[in-house]
Parts: structure tokens; C-alpha cells; sequence
């Protein structure tokens, strides 16, 4: 996979106004990226994002308002990277919970995904070196049971993720997976478990994305779990069971 330098660079980041997202937007413009397109769903979160200046272009998109995906082309004319952050994390129990919360899972951290990546890979193919990198997670990798849904969803972004590198290996746009473990932000607080800061996990992000590197493993658990994942998947399974 090609290294990538993000200077000047143009890069959109899905779920940009908090946690990981917002994290990777100060830390992109600290690598002097050319500019940020940093998507927020409501208009109260559009606030978080103007704060930084020209360089970084909010723009609102709603997984549940296909409109908003379909105008992300007409609001990005140009574009090297994208980095689809924005999910939701549940704890959806899969014997026990709705199937309509599952689907929730999936109609986020999937669906929303593939269509975002589907509506800018045509403005992407036009670039001599692009890169798409989806964040998935370490329980998408081996199931964490407490976390059902979060974990079927996720498994099913690194699936997709593989298959979108497979489509587009000779198009020049570099695709990795991303597979953080617990990391600081809103939507861990109130579980007991250590986390990693959100700014940590954006900048392990980048360099991954600027090295080429196709599985990005941004924390201190993930650095552990990658290793195990692709020596003993069953092994990693039995560790997370418990989780």
C-alpha cells in the first residue's frame, strides 16, 4: 500500500464534532492538511467545528437524512482522503435486546459507512493517490458479548473494509481498517474500563494513513490485540468473551 503525505491535503472525517473525530480534526490541521471537510449531524454541533477557521469546512450529515449523503459531493470538490469515523456504540444484547436495536447498530456503523464511502469514491478515483480508512474497532475484530450489537456491526465494517480494499486495489485509493480499543470519549463514559485519549488514538490514525498501513491498531490494547488476531483468532475470541 502507498504512503500518503497529508500535507495539503484535502480530508473529510465523519462524526468530526467530539471524541475521535474532533481529535482527528485538530491533529490534521497540525499536519498542515490544505483542508478539513467535518461533518456534524445538528446544527448544535456546528459550533464545536467553526471555532478552528477557513481551513476547516463544516458540513451536516445525517445517517438517517439520505439527502445529506447524497449533497457530500456537491459540498467537497476535491478530496484525498476520507476517514468515516462517525458510529454509534451500544450495548446491545443479542439474545435478549430487539432486533430493531441491532439494526440500529448496523444501520449506522455499516450502512451509513458503505453509502458515505459510495457517494465520494468517484471524487477520490480522480486523485493519483487517495485514501479511505474506516474505523472499525478490537471487537470487530473477536466479540466483546456485552456489546452485541456494537460487536456484529463492527465485525461487519472490518468485512466490508476488506472487500472495499479488494474493489479498489487497482483505483489508487489506499483502504485501511482502523481498530481501536476503549478510547476516552462521551460515549464510554459510565463503563469501567481504561481508555485511551481521543487524541492519542487520531494521531496513531494519521500515521497510519501517511505510512500505508493497512490494519491500524491505535492504542495499547489494539497494539495487543492485532498480533493475537492474526496469530490465534480463537485465542483473542476466548480473552474478549469475558470482557
Amino acid at each position: 500500500m502507498k504512503n500518503i503525505n497529508l500535507k495539503e491535503k484535502s480530508i473529510l472525517i465523519t462524526g468530526a464534532n467530539r471524541g475521535i473525530g474532533l481529535a482527528l480534526v485538530e491533529k490534521s490541521l497540525e499536519k498542515d492538511v490544505n483542508r478539513v471537510y467535518a461533518t456534524y449531524r445538528s446544527a448544535g454541533n456546528r459550533s464545536v467545528l467553526e471555532k478552528f477557521g477557513r481551513r476547516v469546512v463544516p458540513v451536516r450529515l445525517d445517517f438517517g437524512d439520505k439527502s445529506t449523503i447524497a449533497d457530500l459531493s456537491k459540498s467537497v470538490p476535491s478530496l484525498q482522503v476520507l476517514i468515516n469515523n462517525a458510529g454509534l456504540f451500544t450495548a446491545t444484547n443479542l439474545l435478549e435486546d430487539t432486533e430493531e436495536q441491532l439494526r440500529n447498530d448496523l444501520e449506522t456503523n455499516l450502512f451509513g459507512t458503505l453509502a458515505v464511502s459510495k457517494a465520494l469514491i468517484p471524487i477520490l478515483k480522480k486523485e493519483e493517490s487517495a485514501a479511505i480508512a474506516n474505523l472499525s474497532s478490537v471487537a470487530g475484530l473477536a466479540p466483546m458479548p456485552s456489546f452485541g450489537g456494537y460487536s456484529v456491526s463492527k465485525a461487519a465494517v472490518h468485512s466490508m473494509t476488506q472487500s472495499m480494499r479488494g474493489q479498489l486495489r487497482d483505483s489508487g485509493i489506499a483502504v485501511h481498517g482502523v481498530y481501536p480499543g476503549p478510547v476516552a470519549t462521551r460515549l464510554t463514559e459510565g463503563y469501567d474500563m481504561e481508555t485511551t485519549p481521543a487524541s492519542v488514538v487520531a494521531e496513531k490514525i494519521l500515521e497510519g494513513i501517511e505510512n500505508g498501513t493497512e490494519e491500524i491498531f491505535p492504542d495499547a490494547m489494539s497494539e495487543q490485540v492485532g498480533p493475537l488476531y492474526h496469530s490465534s483468532p480463537k485465542t483473542l475470541e476466548l480473552n474478549l468473551s469475558s470482557f
